[in-house]
């Protein structure tokens, strides 16, 4: 008699531990927040190998760019600053005093706008709120050593991105 209530006993407590972890899964998957916070995210752009780097650095990373236009800028101290486009005009790199200063990432309709997606595109894996999120903007002052980074959206994905690394 004594063993068939030890027996019952066990039996319940396996039971209790399998609607526990039933349940644990079940706020897990369904419950919290529904991005994987540890999850892959692709790079587009290895920011910290790129900016404020000289155009010979840049095209050692990036390949071969193409010149597109000369920037000017008073406040920069720009008077006919390179801008360059690679990999066919996915970046765009305009060089301001010798350096890969403003930076541009465009064709990203295929990634959502949130932040450690906008984020983790740059190689950025400090996740930290912008200083402003304003629907189909979001802005970050002062990220690490950039000056700003502004991403862009049209329909809820990414539109694309303007770095701007040492001026305002």
């Amino acid at each position: 008699m004594e063993q068939t209530s030890v027996r019952r006993k066990w039996a319940n407590w396996k039971f209790i531990s399998f609607v526990v972890i039933l349940i644990a899964i079940f706020i897990k998957f369904y419950v919290l927040d529904e991005h994987d916070e540890n999850g892959i995210v692709t790079v587009e752009l290895d920011l910290p190998q790129v900016a404020l780097r000289s155009q010979q650095e840049v095209a050692a990373i990036l390949g071969k760019g193409q010149l597109e236009s000369y920037y000017r800028d008073a406040r920069a101290d720009c008077e006919k600053c390179p801008r360059v486009s690679y990999r066919d005009g996915k970046v765009e790199i305009t060089y301001i005093n010798e350096i890969a200063d403003q930076i541009r990432l465009n064709k990203l309709s295929d990634y959502a706008f949130q932040n450690r997606i906008i984020l983790g595109l740059l190689n950025l894996s400090e996740n930290i709120a912008p200083n402003i999120d304003q629907g189909s903007v979001k802005t970050w002052d002062n990220y690490q050593k950039y000056s700003q980074i502004t991403a862009f959206s049209q329909n809820g994905r990414v539109d694309y991105i303007l770095i701007k690394c040492k001026t305002e």
